[in-house]
């Protein structure tokens, strides 16, 4: 996907903050070796513990100055984005080979704002393409923090 995604991700002070980077990669990296995995493309690839909130944010949209056009987004308050995560699944996705799945109604207005300021230039998440990309994100995607 061209662009940039935009990630949450568990502050230091988050107690899955250590465990998440461990499972991601070590603890399933072990368990699961390349040679034996089901496809020969998939290898262990380790990255930093995160929840896409959206993706393909061109870089004209944020520009020279990427940490300014962040602080202008109208983010929900931290008090009113609740992480619940649900089952540990698997998918034949690439980016969902292993992961654990987390509660929509959660995390849906942060991702949505995310999404209409960065990518459908609307000013929230009640924009008419931001509420359909929304639906979609909920039935194909749906929010989820890959572990492998």
């Amino acid at each position: 996907m061209p662009g940039s995604s935009l990630w949450l991700t568990p502050p230091p002070t988050n107690p899955l903050y250590p465990i998440l980077p461990k499972l991601i990669s070590s603890t399933l990296p072990a368990k699961f070796p390349s040679e034996a995995a089901s496809s020969p493309r998939v290898t262990p690839h380790f990255f930093a513990p995160h929840m896409t909130l959206t993706s393909d944010v061109s870089p004209s949209v944020y520009g020279s100055n990427p940490q300014a056009w962040l602080d202008a987004i109208p983010f929900p308050s931290a008090a009113s984005v609740k992480v619940k995560f649900g089952k540990v699944k698997s998918q034949e996705a690439f980016y969902r080979r292993c992961y654990i799945s987390v509660g929509y109604e959660g995390v849906k207005d942060l991702a949505g704002v995310a999404r209409a300021r960065g990518v459908f230039d609307e000013a929230d998440e009640h924009g008419e393409k931001t509420k359909e990309w929304l639906e979609w994100w909920r039935k194909e995607f749906g929010p989820h923090v890959s572990l492998m």
